[in-house]
């Protein structure tokens, strides 16, 4: 199809001046407006708008932007979009707020920035500005401002290209989550970044939202588990899926039936997800790299080789500890974390240093040689066996605990648990020990008294219960990535 150019730059800042000019005659001046540019083009022309008000009428305009990403009711039906940030003034009640975008088209989208708007206030009335209206609409939504009527055919593709905006990130689609290994160190901060966006809608008084509504999700758990499961399933559902619940206890597993024969039992239900936890590692790959199943899948933890998600729920539990309300785009480089304990079966340990090696920190193991993984000393990590040389040494940021995997032992790994406790517990002593930044977290179950003291569990510098909550809108961010939209290659 051949491209045709229908507005330069300088007929498009004729079309953004004449509507300035409207928006202050329909006003009456400035006074108590506010314009709020959907992302990522409205807000550019949201600021342009802003300084030609400015210029006329001798006043600053405030400027919002809304990201209505996870309001929208249409996501499984277009490529997946990074959630963009929402900076809106503390108070809209009362005033007069414009919404801008580049292209109205169905009126999907600022339907959801309608919805997204209820969120932050009250405004006395809101009003649409659009640069371009192509027409098709699917809602009865009509812009008050527009910069020019472009008829067009449905196969059509209408693209506005601003200064402001170019080198942005475009749209971004993963397809299955196996493992941090593998995962570049964009795509980590890409599913930080929306988790982010995720934690923002769950202090909503309605946590729901309707980005995966349609779509199935299939928890298939092989072994036992109480926090991964519950987390997979209430972020599904705060997505909007329809949620299955697999055990293998009780299951058709327990009669020989293969991983498979279920996969493609899963296939026939029409599963668009599927979590899986399994006791032999590389079972998630196996599922994601057959042809048994067309699904993304995520690993929720594979015997002992990895558990991707603990591991950016950690990352960002970390991120938000340190930089608080700006750790968006944060990378931890520099940052120094300690992980302790039974490395030798911790696939949670693995996750972890693979993930914040990319991330720029900096990573030590503490266990005795018994529990320290094989071929450790050939990873990119400082090994040790003393605790107390790690804390003296390295000034951790950060001291991980791990849980002793007593159900994965079938050897003596260390003389008895009052030894242990004794070497390598984060104990009260150790404790005070801390340099006074130091964040102690531990991904649960916890050995109280074993590897770590109710006195460090329970203490002001314990991230455990955030760990938990951050669990859910991190797995959001990994479900939404995987599942809304179109679907890809896989990567």
């Amino acid at each position: 199809m051949t491209a045709r150019t229908v507005l330069e730059g300088a007929e498009i800042a004729r079309a953004l001046t004449r509507i300035s000019h409207e928006i202050i005659e329909a006003n009456k001046g400035a006074e108590d407006l506010v314009l709020v540019g959907i992302p990522t083009r409205g807000v550019v022309l949201a600021h342009r708008i802003a300084a030609a008000i400015e210029r006329i009428e001798g006043t600053p305009v405030t400027v919002g932007q809304l990201d209505v990403t996870m309001y929208r009711d249409d996501l499984a039906q277009h490529p997946t979009r990074a959630p963009q940030r929402t900076e809106m003034p503390a108070s809209i009640d009362g005033a007069t707020v414009v919404l801008v975008d580049d292209v109205l088209y169905s009126g999907r989208t600022v339907r959801a920035a309608l919805d997204a708007l209820n969120d932050h206030g009250r405004p006395k009335a809101v009003r649409l500005a659009a640069l371009i209206d192509r027409g098709h609409r699917e809602l009865p939504i009509r812009a008050d401002y527009i910069g020019k009527n472009l008829p067009s055919a449905k196969h059509e593709r209408i693209s506005v290209h601003l200064l402001e905006h170019d080198g942005a990130r475009g749209d971004h689609r993963m397809r299955h989550l196996l493992d941090t290994r593998t995962l570049a160190k964009d795509d980590a901060l890409l599913i930080l970044d929306t988790a982010e966006d995720m934690a923002a809608t769950q202090q909503r008084e309605v946590k729901k939202l309707p980005t995966l509504r349609g779509k199935t999700i299939v928890n298939l758990f092989y072994e036992d588990s109480t926090r991964t499961r519950i987390s997979f399933e209430a972020a599904s559902k705060r997505l909007s899926a329809d949620v299955i619940n697999f055990s293998a206890k009780g299951s058709s597993v327990s009669k020989g039936e293969s991983l498979k024969d279920t996969a493609q039992t899963l296939q026939a239900i029409g599963a668009d997800g599927v979590v899986i936890r399994h006791p032999s590692s590389g079972a998630p790959e196996r599922l994601a790299r057959s042809e048994w199943i067309d699904a993304g899948v995520l690993n929720a933890g594979d015997g002992t080789h990895e558990h991707p998600t603990q591991a950016l729920l950690d990352a960002f539990t970390i991120r938000r500890r340190l930089f608080g309300d700006s750790s968006r785009g944060h990378d931890l480089d520099g940052i120094s974390i300690v992980i302790v304990g039974d490395l030798a079966h911790s696939r949670v340990a693995r996750s972890n240093l693979w993930l914040l090696l990319a991330l720029g920190a900096h990573v030590t193991f503490v266990a005795p040689e018994t529990l320290q993984p094989y071929g450790a000393r050939t990873w990119p990590v400082k090994v040790r066996h003393s605790l107390d040389e790690a804390i003296r040494e390295d000034k951790p940021d950060v001291v991980m605990m791990l849980r002793i995997q007593s159900e994965r032992m079938h050897a003596a790994y260390f003389p008895n648990e009052r030894e242990y406790a004794r070497n390598w517990g984060l104990d009260d002593t150790r404790l005070a020990m801390l340099p006074e930044r130091t964040l102690v977290m531990h991904p649960g179950p916890m050995n109280r008294g074993l590897e770590i003291s109710s006195a460090a569990a329970d203490s002001s510098r314990s991230t455990v219960l955030e760990q938990v909550a951050n669990g859910v809108s991190v797995r959001m961010a990994a479900l939404y990535l995987l599942l809304s939209g179109e679907k890809g290659v896989a990567a």
